[in-house]
């Protein structure tokens, strides 16, 4: 029998004699015994299927030293979600174990119940370069007398754009704007946290978040994923009755042709000079020297206005 069970991990120091060690090798044996034991262990130890049994005939179960940020590795993510979910199966029996993750917070929550413009995207939106006032959404926020709410970050992908609409508190009558990035970023996530990587910085990465092949970036397939995650999006923003534009700022290969025959979809590349296969030449620069200025901002914002008042496109996805 287990009567105290130590869980902590495999690199944890035990300095108890009175302790006994189990593993995947004596874990039957020590529950088949009569006499009651303490034991401490590792989720490494006791090998993924041996977690239920282990906790399932423990009298207590005892977690020490486990950081749930640094603890759990790509290696073993898997095994630790086994021994949680395992912990909250037997609340009763487990001490010093609480999960307090949360998802990945939205950028900006609703303001008030008027009509708002939310903004979407990713550097550009942001305004990186740029001061605040010179952004795009905040000029098209002044133009169409609308208060505006960003869910924009640098570096952020189409999916987690799709994410923060999704989640957010848009009401009908509301107008939203997104400004599309390019496809080739994917999402990683460190400590509970996730966030966009692009292909400049994907090489740059741990070799244990590199998930993807090289191939897989502008492919089929992520263009694929990515024009899911659009459709969802103009879904949900039909369903609700809140006007949505979508507005090309940086793919120059398949999204335009893909997205074509929505009627709210206006492609600000064009017009813009390409150098090589994949820069956007802006007709001037922040102060980042990378990013758009504010004269490509004033632009983009009075197309986009102009855009939105002309109104009847064509026909929709």
């Amino acid at each position: 029998m287990i009567n105290k069970l130590y869980i902590s991990t495999v690199e944890h120091n035990w300095n108890n004699p009175e302790s006994t060690p189990v593993d995947y090798r004596n874990l039957d044996r020590l529950i088949a015994q009569s006499d009651a034991v303490d034991c401490y262990t590792s989720v490494e130890d006791l090998t993924c299927k041996n977690i239920s049994l282990a906790c399932k005939h423990a009298e207590e179960i005892i977690l020490v030293d486990v950081d749930q940020d640094i603890a759990v590795t790509n290696a073993n993510c898997f095994a630790y979600g086994r021994l949680f979910n395992e912990l909250l199966r037997h609340p009763d029996k487990v001490k010093n174990f609480s999960w307090t993750r949360s998802v990945d917070q939205l950028e900006q929550d609703r303001t008030g119940e008027d009509p708002l413009l939310w903004t979407v995207g990713c550097s550009i939106t942001y305004g990186t370069g740029v001061d605040p006032q010179e952004r795009w959404g905040t000029r098209l926020a002044d133009q169409l007398n609308l208060q505006e709410v960003s869910l924009s970050k640098s570096g952020t992908s189409i999916s987690w754009a799709a994410d923060q609409i999704l989640r957010s508190d848009i009401q009908a009558g509301d107008t939203v704007v997104w400004g599309l990035t390019n496809v080739s970023r994917v999402e990683i996530s460190e400590n509970w946290t996730t966030k966009s990587v692009p292909i400049s910085q994907y090489t740059k990465l741990s070799t244990d978040y590199q998930y993807w092949n090289l191939d897989y970036f502008e492919s089929q397939t992520q263009v694929m994923t990515s024009l899911r995650s659009i459709l969802q999006v103009i879904n949900f923003c039909k369903k609700i009755q809140a006007q949505l534009y979508i507005v090309n700022l940086m793919d120059i290969a398949w999204l335009g042709v893909m997205l074509s025959s929505f009627k709210n979809y206006i492609d600000l590349t064009q017009g813009l000079s390409v150098i090589g296969d994949e820069i956007i030449q802006f007709v001037d620069l922040g102060s980042d020297g990378n990013h758009p200025g504010p004269e490509q901002h004033r632009q983009y914002a009075e197309k986009i206005f102009n855009f939105i008042k002309e109104g009847n496109h064509g026909q929709a996805i």
